[in-house]
This record gives structure tokens, sequence and C-alpha cells, in this order.
């Protein structure tokens, strides 16, 4: 009688001896981000992860060295390098380290401070970070968020190591889900009125700086025969009807004296290096001082209470 047939045993083929263990999976937790591709919710690496966000749809974006993330989209851009110029931003960076719009700085800390402890503040064109690290040292308990549209400007700000979740990213495409803010500030920076509300929670606060009418005159009156006063830096009537209530108006005016080369750094962080001629631009830069009035106007708007909408479709 034969004996019953057995199939022989398995043995790899010597190519699949020493493969690699399956890599590990990825263990995310959860963000305030949101994909912009899918703008579902981006998960945020665990310490010892790959320093990657990751999206359920497997949209990934890397965390730079510096500790920030590139949410901006090729397709969204309409530049190759869009935002301020480094020149522009080193330049401004400087000159607010200097201290000059300190009062300024100080304003803004007091009013978040007013709206309680342990918010989430967003700055939006947060720029190089300045006024992020005055709210940080200002309190530690607060998170912060910081977009802006230049690369330069948010490494510069991830540099400062302010404890910050930090993106690139464009005001009018804000990478955050929706009712994740206790408070936005923007200084000198336009805004998406319906961007800035959905990313607001309904009892959120939005602080916006201008320029007032006299803000600078003691350096545009180098450039211009008659200054023309600013317009601020509102948000447009039909965006405030719709979306926001404004609270309350500040000012905030003042002299300071510029000094030496932070006088260039003044004007070239301005629009109004470009607007001045080239020898307007070298008696600026060749002064010892420079006494002008700062003018700042803060706006502080509450996000409109939504419709109900159940009501709505009763009528």
């Amino acid at each position: 009688m034969s004996e019953p047939f057995s199939y022989p045993p398995f043995r790899p083929r010597d190519n699949e001896q020493n493969l690699p263990e399956p890599a590990a999976v990825q263990v995310l937790k959860s963000s305030l981000f949101k994909c912009p591709s899918c703008s579902s919710n981006l998960g945020q690496p665990t310490e010892g992860q790959v320093n990657t966000y990751q999206c359920a749809n497997r949209h990934c974006f890397d965390i730079a060295k510096e500790g920030y993330v590139n949410l901006l989209l090729a397709q969204r851009r309409r530049s190759t390098k869009p935002g301020d110029s480094d020149e522009m931003i080193r330049s401004r960076q400087r000159f607010l380290n200097a201290g000059y719009y300190q009062p300024l700085a100080d304003a803004i800390t007091q009013q978040v401070q007013q709206f309680g402890a342990h918010q989430r503040v967003l700055d939006i064109g947060c720029g190089e970070g300045y006024y992020l690290q005055q709210l940080r040292t200002s309190a530690s308990d607060i998170q912060l968020y910081g977009i802006d549209i230049s690369k330069t400007a948010v490494r510069l700000a991830a540099k400062r190591k302010l404890n910050a979740q930090l993106a690139v990213d464009s005001a009018f495409n804000i990478p955050l889900i929706d009712s994740s803010i206790n408070t936005a500030i923007s200084v000198f920076s336009p805004i998406s009125a319906i961007e800035t509300a959905r990313v607001l929670t309904p009892t959120g606060r939005l602080i916006m700086v201008g320029p007032g009418a006299k803000h600078l005159t003691g350096l545009t009156a180098y450039i211009y025969e008659n200054t023309v006063p600013h317009q601020g830096n509102p948000l447009d009537t039909t965006a405030t009807d719709s979306e926001f209530s404004l609270l309350e108006t500040l000012e905030l005016e003042q002299e300071i004296t510029v000094r030496l080369s932070d006088i260039e750094d003044l004007l070239k962080m301005t629009p109004y290096y470009w607007y001045a001629r080239p020898e307007q631009q070298q008696t600026i830069c060749a002064l010892k001082e420079l006494t002008t009035t700062v003018h700042f106007v803060i706006h502080i708007y509450a996000p409109k209470e939504a419709p109900d909408l159940s009501l709505i479709a009763d009528q």
C-alpha cells in the first residue's frame, strides 16, 4: 500500500530570506490642521515617529527641520515665491526686534489676555513671528498658531522656538478646521472675513490692526509732496455686515525716533520703498535720525451668530 501524499515543506528562495520587517504603523494624534487636498483632518506624528502630517486619505506633508509645515499647494500659488520679498521680511524682523513697535505689541497682548486663559490664538499673516513671540512671552498657557504665505517668513518664525504650530498657506484658505480658534489677530495683513469667521469659535474674537491716518508721516514727507491719509486695515463693508460685528475701536499714536540703519529697514519693510525714487531712497537712508508719528488703529470684532436654518425651513 502506497504512502499518503503530502506537500514538501516550503523553502523560501535565497532572495526572499533577508527581506526587511514590515514598517511599523505610523501612530498619529489629532491636530487642528486640515488637509489642503481633501479638507479632512491632518494627523500629527507622535514622539519618535516620522515628521509628517497625514490625513485619512494618505495625503502627506513633511514637517521641516525648523518645525513648520508647508500646506500651500503648488496650484494655489500665484508666483514661484509668494508673499513679501526676503529683503522686506528681514528688514521688518530687524526693525521690530529693535522695539520701535513695542507699544503696539503690548496693546495686542493686553487685548488677548482680556479674552481669558488657555486660548488658541491664530496670527494671520504672522510674518517672521514678532507678535507671536510677544504673545508667548506674555502667557505660557496659550496655544499659538501662525500662518503666512511666505515660506521665508514662516521659517524665521519657527526659528524663534515659540512652541507654536506654524504653516505656510494663504489667509484666504486657512488650513485649520472649523471653530478651532478663540482669538485671531491680523497686523497690517489682509484677511478673508469668511475664512476667519469659519475657524473662529462662536464666542471668538478678531483683532485687526492697521495704520492710522498719521502713520509714518515723518517718512512719507520725504517721498510725497502731499501726504495721503491711510485708509487703515478694516474688514470690507460687505464682509463686516455678513460675518462680523464691530465691538470696539482703539487708537494708539506716538512719536518715535528711528536711528541709523534702522531707518533703511523701516523704509524697506513698507510699500513706500517701491514708490520712492532712487534719489529719495538715498536721501532717507543717509539720515542719522528720523522722527515720525506711528499711528495704529485696532478693531475688535465678534462673529455674528449663524442663522437657525431649522427656523428658516419652517417658514
